[in-house]
């Protein structure tokens, strides 16, 4: 048996990381209007974020996003095949606010006599989900099949949490996929949503009158998911903000109880299209 690992570019997993784990990572599309272009590999970060703001102001219209077809998951498989992987694990962005999952369920159909394809919801995205595909590709090289990858995985789903907080409500109602972000809006005074993913849904949990209360408020809701747990890996998760990002990242981690030194990662084109740049917020996984 010989297991291969699959994702969607929402993971935000450094190139490099995914590269040593060995990773293949699945573009998500980006749509300025007719144009799709592939998340990271077409427009990177720093152009989305400035072609963000000209699209906003020459058109009056946000971008929008698309989960790779089944064709792109189908090319990946079939090359994967050929290359003498038996299995495949695909794990994606939660199928509750995409259809990405779906297009992989496609796409295993298709390529079902030459490769066994274990479609997996993360029920989450970003670094939370590429803590899951961490533990399952060590699972795998430990001497683990498919069987230990996947209970990683599940293990890492209950324990493991995801919150940040946004500054450009306008994006949380655009997009319309988290739940509560009207009442945020709506607010007689301006607010700072706190934003989780829960049961799969995108989820406004909370909202401070601050930044820095939103921050704070971050801190506690996943001190409060954790316990007393130790933490094992964690992420500082920006969009478009990464000196402030990096700078706030040792007081979240000295208030989490993180002794090493956080990752940092940008939330990339198609998920700061659904939640604007300018958010901050930490996805831990504990013991």
């Amino acid at each position: 048996m010989s297991v291969a690992f699959v994702t969607d570019s929402t993971v935000n997993m450094p190139p490099e990381m995914a590269a040593a784990y060995g990773i293949e990572v699945i573009p998500v599309y980006v749509m300025f209007g007719e144009t799709a272009l592939k998340d990271y590999e077409e427009i990177a970060p720093a152009e989305f974020y400035r072609r963000l703001q000209r699209f906003k102001q020459e058109t009056g219209n946000m971008p929008t996003t698309s989960q790779p077809s089944p064709e792109d998951f189908r090319r990946v498989y079939a090359r994967l095949a050929e290359e003498g992987y038996t299995d495949a694990i695909s794990i994606h962005v939660t199928a509750k606010a995409s259809g990405t999952c779906q297009s992989a369920e496609l796409a295993a159909q298709m390529v079902a006599d030459r490769l066994r394809v274990h479609v997996v919801d993360s029920e989450t995205t970003s670094m939370q989900m590429g803590f899951m595909l961490i533990e399952a590709v060590e699972a795998v090289r430990a001497g683990g099949g498919v069987s230990e990858a996947l209970a990683a995985i599940e293990s890492v789903k209950a324990h493991s949490r995801l919150f940040f907080t946004v500054t450009e409500v306008e994006h949380l109602t655009a997009s319309g996929r988290t739940q509560g972000a009207e009442a945020a809006a709506q607010a007689a005074v301006q607010v700072k949503p706190i934003v989780g993913l829960l049961d799969g849904v995108p989820k406004a949990v909370a909202t401070e009158r601050t930044y820095r209360g939103a921050l704070k408020r971050v801190l506690a809701l996943l001190q409060a998911a954790k316990g007393e747990s130790p933490v094992k890996r964690m992420a500082v998760v920006h969009g478009g903000i990464e000196a402030k990002a990096r700078a706030w990242a040792p007081e979240a981690a000295a208030a989490l109880g993180f002794e090493d030194e956080p990752l940092v990662v940008d939330f990339g084109p198609a998920l700061a299209v659904h939640f604007g740049p300018g958010l901050l917020g930490v996805t831990v996984q504990w013991e």
